[in-house]
């Protein structure tokens, strides 16, 4: 080796990418090749003979004077890495007992310090941002078996991270889904998708108290080190599910409640229309007549005053009569249940035509649709949705123009009004002085139909009515 030093310095040290110099047994340099000058900062030449601890005095007392000395005495390698502080720099050193003296090869290691300070840094911040979500996260190997568990998943799950690490993912999961999810990890494991949602929509989960929890969980794998790693973030929807499901049940009583309402309606409104016509119609006749009669008999004897109020009373009569019949038109669309809810509504859109004339109506309706018939329900509903549009088109939109559409099937039904007025703003199935349009949602959602609301193609408001039969043919 001191030949190698003495006689060929340059043929394998000069060329070596780490800093190396010799000491002999006083501590004075022998030997240092280039890259080692250039590491210890000094002009070539100018540390040959020189004692190290005098030309580097912030040593004395270091590690390096320690494990130094050590290496020499024991006889032995040592290594170690340090900061020195008046180069600034992070230090790899490597020392080998030599007779006599001591070889050293050492190198700078400072960027390795602040890449793997940096990570550190992103390290300790992403897992600051792993404890403070809300959300639980849980990653695993290829396999499920579980890495990481996210403070959130431990109060979830009631579970300790310690208690979890290494153990696999399905005792997460109520016994039923274990076999299926363990196949599903697989399966997503070895695809090309890197994220996805997990299940349709919610996933079981299960506390280590044995209560099942309703989970959204979104799942994503990536490879480290030519590993693939799965994360799974989980969010605990429970409270959200039950709630859903309490206004779900609600909703069906709701709607339950609506189709009696709307089927007592029809039969009240029925026999009330029947009455009318039949009991109060035929009175006013009854009256009208007897008033003809009484003009006739006393034609020659009624004086002047009398004559008038004769008329009047008779304008009475008759103005009666129309209202009577204007009630039994709003109570029992005309031809509804005699010739179905297209000629209904061609009679609804003809009456409107005559009591606002400026209002250009237009309707269609195919041949073949307009002999169709639908549940008679169906068709009240669709009749109700119908007028209430029309309605709406002209006392809140100011609309000049209406069009109606009908179409379908023996199994279905489309119903749109579409006018041309101010339209209608997104929220207005909520607001109050609309309740109008909440009235057409529940009349509809009660038969199992939908009504929609929004704008037409040059503007204004549509409103669609649809129904789809759920018997099969």
């Amino acid at each position: 080796m001191d030949k190698l030093i003495t006689d060929q310095p340059s043929s394998i040290l000069e060329r070596i990418t780490d800093g190396f110099f010799s000491l002999d047994d006083n501590w004075c340099f022998t030997y240092l090749n280039l890259r080692a000058e250039t590491l210890l900062q000094g002009p070539p030449g100018s540390f040959l003979g020189c004692n190290i601890w005098e030309k580097f005095p912030d040593m004395v007392g270091s590690i390096f004077q320690l494990e130094y000395q050590r290496a020499v005495a024991q006889g032995t390698h040592v290594t170690f890495e340090t900061w020195y502080e008046p180069f600034q720099m992070w230090l790899s050193i490597d020392a080998y007992p030599a007779n006599p003296g001591l070889m050293v090869y050492f190198r700078d290691i400072t960027e390795r310090h602040r890449v793997a300070q940096r990570l550190s840094e992103k390290h300790d911040m992403l897992m600051t941002i792993v404890k403070s979500t809300a959300d639980a996260i849980v990653s695993t190997d290829a396999q499920g078996c579980i890495q990481m568990f996210s403070p959130a998943a431990e109060r979830m799950f009631c579970r300790s991270q310690e208690s979890m690490l290494g153990h696999n993912m399905d005792v997460l999961l109520p016994q039923g889904f274990r076999g299926a999810h363990q196949q599903h990890l697989v399966n997503f494991a070895l695809g090309d998708d890197t994220h996805r949602m997990m299940g349709l929509g919610l996933v079981k989960g299960l506390r280590s108290d044995g209560q099942e929890l309703d989970l959204e969980v979104n799942i994503s794998q990536l490879s480290i080190q030519n590993q693939k790693v799965l994360v799974a973030n989980l969010r605990d929807v429970t409270q959200r599910v039950r709630a859903d499901a309490v206004f779900e049940q609600s909703r069906a009583q709701l709607s339950d409640l609506t189709h009696k309402l709307m089927m007592q309606e029809k039969t009240l409104v029925k026999g009330l229309a029947q009455a009318l016509h039949d009991q109060l119609g035929q009175t006013m006749a009854a009256i009208r007549m007897a008033h003809e009669t009484i003009l006739t008999l006393q034609a020659d004897q009624i004086e002047p005053v009398v004559g008038k109020l004769q008329a009047q009373l008779g304008a009475l009569i008759s103005l009666a009569i129309r209202q009577v019949r204007q009630v039994l038109t709003d109570l029992r669309p005309p031809l509804l249940d005699e010739h179905g809810l297209a000629a209904a509504l061609d009679n609804e859109l003809r009456n409107r035509s005559l009591k606002v004339p400026q209002l250009d109506i237009s309707v269609c309706v195919q041949p073949q649709v307009a002999q169709l018939r639908w549940p008679a329900e169906v068709e009240y509903a669709a009749f109700m949705v119908a007028r209430e549009a029309m309605e709406n088109a002209l006392r809140h939109a100011s609309a000049t123009a209406v069009a109606l559409r009908l179409s379908g099937s023996a199994l279905s039904l489309l119903l749109e009004v579409s006018d041309n007025g101010v339209g209608m703003p997104a929220d207005a199935t909520v607001r109050s002085g609309h309740l109008g349009i909440l009235g057409m949602q529940e009349r509809a959602h009660a038969i199992g139909a939908g009504v929609t609301v929004d704008s037409g193609a040059t503007g204004g408001t549509r409103i669609c009515f649809t129904w789809q039969s759920t018997t099969l043919l």
